[in-house]
């Protein structure tokens, strides 16, 4: 059976849906157009768009807080969370690409993808902004769930321009690993995704942007697996960025190793 028919086989019990360098590629820059810690949301700049949405608990139909929502998370790279009332918002999505919406939240839930899940992706036009609503089911089946251990962001403080290593061990997880190894932030609205090393670890260099503001950015490590099982707690690393800013000689394409 094919991924997308174990995720439907999958969710058919949980009731009806509603609807930074990869070794070996190349992949944007961190951090462009990142907001503050204290602004979570960024203000939508030109030639793109924003997905906004509520999240909500299949059981109990009650709204989901914390649920980390990724946007692209290939090439695009966004991310945002979920707040008290189940609603996120991502904004700056480029009107020429063409992503999915992908939500993770700890606490024994299913992974959800729209494009497995829903059959969907998006593709907005400038300015405009999309309504996409989903839910979560929970599993609460901890033999079932990714491992997740010894996360690392090296270094981390850093000034903008500056590379830094995303790197954390991920095992097991019923059906194996899925691609989707990921650390967000949504207070800098960005994620970044890590490719297999070897020996259970993943990595990921990516450039530090020289528009990113000073501030803390805490990043989550989560994973999921090929049956949607995502690890029940999700370990944070903090990114420190200092005042000062980086020579434009500093400034470079992610690093490749």
């Amino acid at each position: 059976m094919n991924r997308k028919a174990n995720r439907r086989t999958l969710l058919a019990s949980a009731g009806t849906l509603t609807g930074i360098t990869a070794i070996g590629r190349l992949a944007p820059t961190l951090a462009q157009d990142a907001t503050p810690a204290s602004s979570p949301v960024a203000s939508p700049t030109a030639g793109t768009g924003t997905i906004i949405g509520t999240v909500i608990d299949f059981e109990t139909d009650e709204p989901l807080a914390d649920v980390y929502v990724v946007v692209g998370w290939e090439d695009v790279q966004l991310a945002g969370i979920t707040d008290a009332e189940g609603r996120y918002t991502v904004a700056n999505v480029p009107d020429d690409a063409t992503v999915d919406v992908l939500g993770f939240r700890e606490g024994g839930y299913r992974y959800y993808n729209s494009l497995f899940d829903a059959d969907t992706e998006f593709d907005l036009e400038p300015g405009q902004t999309i309504t996409h609503d989903f839910g979560l089911a929970q599993l609460n089946q901890p033999e079932g769930e990714p491992q997740l251990s010894d996360p690392v962001i090296d270094p981390e403080r850093v000034t903008p321009g500056q590379e830094v290593t995303f790197e954390v061990t991920a095992k097991n997880g019923q059906g194996g690993l899925s691609p989707e190894i990921i650390a967000a932030s949504p207070e800098m609205g960005r994620m970044v995704l890590m490719e297999s090393v070897g020996d259970d670890r993943f990595r990921t260099t990516v450039t530090i942007s020289t528009e990113t503001p000073p501030g803390d950015y805490p990043f989550a490590f989560f994973a999921a697996s090929v049956e949607c099982f995502v690890n029940s707690e999700f370990p944070i690393v903090t990114l420190h960025f200092d005042d000062t800013v980086a020579t434009p000689a500093a400034i470079s394409s992610p690093s490749r190793g």
